[in-house]
């Protein structure tokens, strides 16, 4: 990008400021997706018309969906997109302003659902790896340069969700707010199925099986720079050095097991050779798996932040630290606490050593995969389990819903 287009786009930003904004909310999510919080705080005011909601996405097929279930939804480029972006009082994201229109948002209370509990350093966190450019400046110029060649990353939501006074001091600490603009709240996307249990997800209707165990394998991104466009083909997979895909897939066949699969959206390109396997499918297509975690028996993770979700549903968890043969692997530091969590916080490389919740090798985890007792919460770790889940979540009398319109579309917010 040029610096001329940086420069035009910060005075066309800041222009913006200056349009009236009326009592409408706009929301979007990242990569054009329909998902995460946004989209569970948007399907909530489509039912209760609390407030004029529009989904801003650049996904053709997401709007004609989205219109053809009765919903608003525009082209962030279309003219009616462009107008309800410049016009509207609130935006909600789930990443950055950038999911709905970057352009235009001055003015707005830009409140940021984010779209994990973190672990790896985020944001103005980042010190070290690819992404630790877009934020850290040793020079005054080159902190110009950054807000305005990462223009959306540098500009700060008015107001985030936070569960806990653990994720309060993270996310104060990476996008640099006052205690002030946090609402302690739960999140839309864990809230919605248990105020609406009738839209949830049979896994057995979608594919015409019954299976004893269902276990979901969500990994996270390594900052690799891949990318789900053009040369990915031929690019390191880092999956395929983890897993002998057959093999798991006869063990599954045999135990009468279904193995899902849930690749990070910037890694969503890797899942698709694995259509051949019996026995596992890849949902990195899908816009999230909220739907289906009621049915869930084990969630295998690394250090994805989804499992902080599944501790609200009470489901096993298998960390599977794998070894990485990518050298050139740029990874991003993880949080100290991290260091220290029960189940979580344990020791890697020389020092690592496999449990009941943590495997190093493929054959680890196919031996664990094959007994009864892994898809149950070991009583000798039920007490880690609740540790772990008071970490991240404080109990509230009211869920997210009603927690964000108390506190946005009271006198205080107007």
């Amino acid at each position: 990008m040029t610096l001329i287009i940086a420069i035009l786009r910060k005075l066309i930003y800041h222009a913006s400021g200056c349009c009236p904004r009326v009592h409408k909310a706009v929301m979007g999510s990242y990569k054009n997706q329909f998902s995460d919080n946004a989209k569970y705080l948007y399907l909530h005011w489509q039912q209760t018309g609390l407030i004029r909601s529009i989904w801003i996405t650049g996904d053709n097929t997401v709007i004609k969906q989205l219109r053809t279930d009765g919903f608003e939804a525009y082209h962030r480029r279309s003219l009616r997109g462009i107008f309800h972006c410049l016009t509207a009082k609130f935006y909600f994201y789930n990443s950055y302003i950038g999911d709905i229109n970057q352009y235009v948002a001055k003015g707005a209370v830009k409140v940021n659902l984010w779209h994990g509990s973190p672990l790896k350093k985020i944001e103005f966190d980042i010190k070290s790896g690819p992404l630790a450019q877009s934020y850290q400046a040793d020079t005054l110029m080159s902190q110009w340069s950054n807000t305005l060649n990462f223009h959306q990353q540098h500009v700060k939501p008015d107001l985030m969700l936070s569960p806990s006074p653990t994720i309060d001091n993270l996310f104060t600490s990476a996008f640099r707010l006052n205690p002030q603009q946090l609402i302690r709240s739960g999140n839309p996307r864990t809230d919605y199925y248990k105020r609406y249990p009738e839209q949830t997800t049979s896994i057995a209707s979608l594919l015409n099986n019954q299976y004893d165990k269902v276990i979901l394998y969500v990994p996270t991104w390594r900052d690799s720079g891949l990318q789900s466009t053009g040369a990915e083909v031929n690019a390191y997979n880092p999956y395929d050095n983890a897993f002998d895909w057959a093999i798991l897939s006869k063990q599954l066949v045999k135990k009468n097991q279904l193995f899902l699969t849930r690749f990070h959206p910037n890694e969503a390109h890797l899942g698709k050779q694995l259509t051949q396997y019996p026995n596992i499918i890849d949902l990195s297509h899908w816009q999230d798996v909220y739907s289906i975690l009621q049915e869930v028996n084990l969630l295998i993770t690394d250090q994805s932040s989804l499992f902080v979700d599944l501790l609200l549903h009470q489901i096993p968890i298998l960390f599977y630290c794998f070894t990485q043969d990518d050298q050139n692997e740029q990874i991003r530091e993880v949080y100290d606490y991290a260091e220290y969590l029960p189940l979580v916080g344990e020791p890697s490389g020389e020092k690592a050593q496999d449990s009941k919740h943590r495997v190093h090798t493929f054959q680890a985890l196919l031996d664990t995969l094959s007994k009864d007792e892994s898809f149950h919460i070991p009583l000798a770790t039920k007490n880690e389990y609740q540790l772990l889940q008071n970490i991240f979540w404080q109990a509230h009398d009211q869920d997210a819903f009603e927690n964000i319109e108390h506190y946005l579309f009271s006198s205080r917010s107007t």
